[in-house]
């Protein structure tokens, strides 16, 4: 494959799973969000909430940087040096955003039970 067409295609490829993990979370988060509106006294499970604000905010942040690595990558097809380096950094900084979701997506999942049921303990 030539290089500067991997260069724009490459970060292209990361866009539709992103993309369905932003869906799902959202779902989560808006399904959590409900829950704890029709229920107040679940008060707790609002501190899960950030985590999965902040996950989201992150997958949105990786779509952005893959999207203008492709556009980065684009233009090296056109023999520009810079923007090689630039697409090549904005993938990377894509998938540390996808990872920081991730990251967001296990502490949630690891503290959801656990919360859930200290809330259940009050009641």
């Amino acid at each position: 494959m030539d290089q500067g067409l991997g260069l724009w295609v490459a970060p292209l490829a990361f866009i539709p799973g992103m993309a369905i993990l932003a869906i799902s979370t959202t779902a989560r988060y808006s399904q959590l969000l409900l829950f704890i509106v029709n229920n107040p006294e679940r008060f707790r499970l609002r501190k899960q909430l950030p985590l999965l604000r902040y996950a989201l905010v992150s997958i949105y942040v990786g779509i952005a940087f893959n999207a203008a690595a492709a556009i980065a990558g684009h233009f090296f097809i056109f023999g520009d040096e810079l923007s090689r380096t630039l697409a090549i950094s904005l993938t990377c900084l894509g998938a540390m955003a996808l990872l920081s979701a991730a990251t967001c997506l296990i502490m949630d999942t690891l503290s959801s039970e656990l919360r859930y049921f200290e809330d259940l303990g009050d009641s």
